[in-house]
C-alpha cells in the first residue's frame, strides 16, 4: 500500500489529474468522431449522399 500513499500525494495528483483530463478528453473526441463516421456510412449505404 505505500504505492498508494504514492499516489495519493499532492504533487503526484496534480500531475496525474490533467494528463487523466487530456487522455479523456481525446478519448470523448475519438468516440464522437467514429459515430460520425458510423452514421454517415449508414447513410450512404441507404442510399442518402450527405456530400450533396
Amino acid at each position: 500500500m505505500d504505492w498508494l500513499k504514492t499516489l495519493l500525494q499532492p504533487e503526484t495528483l496534480s500531475l496525474l489529474i490533467p494528463i487523466v483530463a487530456i487522455i479523456g478528453a481525446f478519448a470523448v473526441a475519438a468516440l464522437k468522431a467514429h459515430h460520425r463516421h458510423q452514421e454517415r456510412i449508414e447513410k450512404i449505404k441507404n442510399g442518402f449522399n450527405p456530400d450533396l
